[in-house]
């Protein structure tokens, strides 16, 4: 978790429920780094699919207006580059190297899918290590949180 993400939620009173990582379930830690093609197994996409079926079961629990009204489900944040939960930049395998490029993660895509099954309609938003992209996306975030979203 980054310590500039985690404040700006704490700094609006914001809680975050955090998502089994994919990776580290099934191949622990240390392990050898991989791209999305690395992952594209069913074993793998069967994990994803487990934690965003979990993952859709905890925000419609907390979206269940009997328990309070005011909590809502402001985003899902992703990390950039992760062949798991890139939002907008995955790692993918060109010409035999692994790189960043365009598309999404395995967990982001199984999270989408089962959120669009679930008719649930929240915003992702993927954070990145570069200082001018992650400054983009906490201005993002917080203008999500403060219902400033153009």
């Amino acid at each position: 978790m980054a310590s500039d993400v985690v404040g700006l939620l704490m700094r609006h009173g914001i809680g975050v429920v955090q998502m089994r990582c994919p990776e580290f379930s099934l191949y622990g830690n240390p392990r050898e780094p991989r791209s999305k093609e690395g992952y594209d197994t069913q074993e793998f996409k069967r994990e994803c699919r487990e934690i965003a079926a979990h993952a859709c079961d905890t925000m419609e629990a907390l979206l269940e207006r009997g328990v309070d009204p005011e909590i809502e489900v402001v985003a899902i944040l992703g990390f950039e580059g992760s062949p798991s939960c890139g939002v907008e930049r995955t790692t993918r395998t060109i010409n035999g190297e692994r790189r960043r490029a365009p598309g999404r993660g395995h967990l982001i895509e199984a999270l989408q899918r089962e959120m669009k099954t679930r008719g649930l309609d929240v915003p992702f938003l993927g954070v990145s290590l570069g200082e001018d992209e992650r400054r983009d996306a906490l201005g993002r975030l917080e203008a999500l949180i403060t219902d400033d979203v153009p």
